[in-house]
């Protein structure tokens, strides 16, 4: 099959198209045929080597739609032909996160797509009916591709937030795929939302997706701007989405009791944290992965009934992967670049 193979780590550049197997399923198993697979930061960290034990040759890409190609003998929920969208790791379904519903956190299944187990940036995925969901035809495979990572992923944290109507949530990297989203997920749920961005242009698209307020910063320092939205008090949590360049900054946006909740880390490596500040506060730090299944099936049906609109910045051709990469690098649009198989 076509692929956008990663052969080495580094520049967009080395990303090329090349012919690869076909992977083969197991009886539990079902192969789609991808007809979209979005571009996320995840994809543009690994690509330039900061997932090192991802084994190469990869095939990168892990927010896929596609239609059901081939299904083996012990899959019965799924047929061949039916449209799906799919979580972005294989659970094992038997472990104990497993059978507590947090199945982003199976180390025992097959694995998360692009590291291990080939890729949307390939014409065909394995899925089991463990990662997979029925994408209502209302749904176009473009907007599918999106659900479970760039509208999941933020869905997922403002549940991990426990935030409640009323409440004040502040969004960094804002105008992201997973910001801008987690900013429509806030608005659906009543909160009084802070989008956190670098760049004046993305203010009125911000706004549009819901933001009641936007801080427009270079410097990464905004917790004084937060509290004067909040009235003085701060904000009952924080979505930390751009990770260390905001991490400092997000943690002092918090009023008392507040939890910061850490989704990205656009630039890896470590960040600072004096354990007082926390402690006098009772600030809550809380880790947020990606979507589980049944956040997936829950953005699916708010997407359907349209409460949900996920914002599709372009759509490109799959050989434009790396073209894709430059853009998702450049941050100059808002929302999700997605490639689609021609």
């Amino acid at each position: 099959m076509d692929a956008m193979v990663l052969s080495e780590f580094g520049g967009p550049e080395v990303l090329r198209s090349s012919i690869v197997e076909v992977p083969a399923i197991r009886a539990d198993q079902l192969r789609v045929r991808v007809a979209a697979c979005g571009v996320c930061g995840h994809d543009v960290l690994n690509r330039a080597g900061h997932f090192p034990a991802t084994p190469l040759p990869a095939v990168l890409g892990h927010e896929i739609a596609g239609t059901v190609d081939e299904v083996g003998a012990l899959v019965t929920r799924f047929k061949r032909g039916d449209r799906v969208a799919l979580l972005q790791r294989q659970p094992c379904g038997r472990c104990r996160n497993c059978i507590e519903g947090r199945e982003n956190l199976c180390r025992s299944g097959d694995g998360f797509y692009g590291e291990g187990i080939v890729g949307g940036y390939g014409q065909w995925v394995v899925a089991s009916e463990r990662n997979a969901v029925l994408l209502p035809i209302e749904i176009p495979f473009e907007v599918g591709a999106v659900l479970a990572c760039a509208v999941g992923t933020g869905y997922h944290a403002l549940q991990r937030a426990r935030v409640r109507a009323g409440d004040c949530v502040v969004v960094t990297g804002a105008s992201g795929g997973v910001g801008v989203h987690a900013v429509q997920v806030a608005r659906l749920m009543g909160l009084y939302t802070i989008a956190v961005t670098s760049s004046d242009d993305k203010r009125e698209a911000l706004r549009a997706a819901g933001a009641d307020e936007v801080i427009v910063t270079q410097t990464n320092r905004f917790h004084e701007q937060v509290r004067d939205a909040s009235s003085g008090e701060g904000a009952s949590a924080v979505v930390e989405i751009a990770g260390a360049p905001t991490f400092n900054s997000s943690i002092r946006s918090l009023r008392a009791g507040g939890r910061l909740v850490l989704v990205g880390n656009v630039a890896p490596g470590d960040v600072a944290l004096n354990p007082a500040f926390s402690i006098l506060k009772e600030i809550e730090v809380i880790g947020s992965g990606h979507a589980v299944i049944a956040d997936l099936l829950q953005v699916t049906d708010l997407v359907k009934r349209k409460r949900l609109s996920p914002i599709i910045a372009r759509t490109m051709p799959l050989i434009s992967a790396a073209d894709a990469h430059r853009f998702v690098e450049g941050r100059s649009s808002v929302g999700r670049i997605v490639l689609t198989h021609e």
